[in-house]
């Protein structure tokens, strides 16, 4: 993490008359450590410096905090006044704010992304691979290209963990098991042995696991990159 080269500190000096003062030492310090510069002032002055840091930050705006365009921007912070998965997340105003509200498909995905941060859980997020289970690009993909279509895509995982040896793909999945057709069931279950065919390790969840037990599947998660099992 970038360290800000400028502390403050307070102290207190002896007046003629013999009664404390306190004043505040500021200290700003060369990155290349050949140089400090050092500043005494009041509180009052301490407190001026307060407001204008305070004024700078608020004409700050979100397009310009994560580097998105207005248009963008205007997404988050309505999100940011709406949005249940954001109050109170400790991500907001931060590049995670981009990655969860445009590059996931889902509020599931969502919820475990952020669950994910939270443990600590490197991982990468809407991992294609190709049915030799390699990593594979999706851009330009479209259906209708004659060169540049899915066919090579095996799946595309919610989110893939690989540690220690263990290779894990982890889907959340919108629908209940009930609720699946018997296409899609069949699918997820041919999808799911060629993964295990080519060495990774495949967790599931619905919708309702992820709402409503997510620490269990933060858990499940730890078991098998910690572990190799679930």
């Amino acid at each position: 993490m970038a360290r800000i080269p400028i502390s403050v500190q307070k102290f207190k000096t002896e007046k003629y008359d013999k009664t404390e003062e306190v004043k505040y030492l500021f200290l700003i310090e060369d990155g290349n450590k050949s140089w400090d510069l050092t500043y005494q002032c009041t509180r009052d002055e301490l407190l001026k410096f307060k407001d204008q840091i305070d004024k700078v930050l608020a004409d700050t705006s979100t397009a310009e905090i994560l580097r998105v365009s207005e248009e963008e921007a205007e997404t988050i912070d309505k999100h940011h006044g709406t949005d249940p998965l954001c109050n109170g997340c400790q991500f907001k105003m931060t590049h995670n704010c981009v990655t969860c509200l445009f590059e996931l498909q889902s509020p599931l995905e969502r919820k475990l992304f952020v669950e994910l941060r939270k443990a600590y859980i490197s991982f990468n997020h809407q991992y294609a691979l190709n049915w030799r289970g390699e990593q594979i690009s999706l851009s330009g993909k479209s259906y209708d290209n004659p060169t540049n279509n899915f066919k090579d895509v095996l799946t595309i995982a919610d989110f893939y963990v690989e540690k220690r040896g263990v290779k894990l793909c982890v889907y959340t999945d919108g629908h209940t098991y009930h609720e699946r057709t018997e296409e899609q069931a069949q699918r997820d279950r041919n999808i799911d042995r060629k993964l295990q065919e080519l060495g990774f390790n495949v967790l599931r969840y619905t919708g309702k696991e992820v709402k409503e037990n997510i620490q269990k599947i933060i858990s499940d998660i730890k078991s098998w990159t910690e572990n190799g099992y679930r």
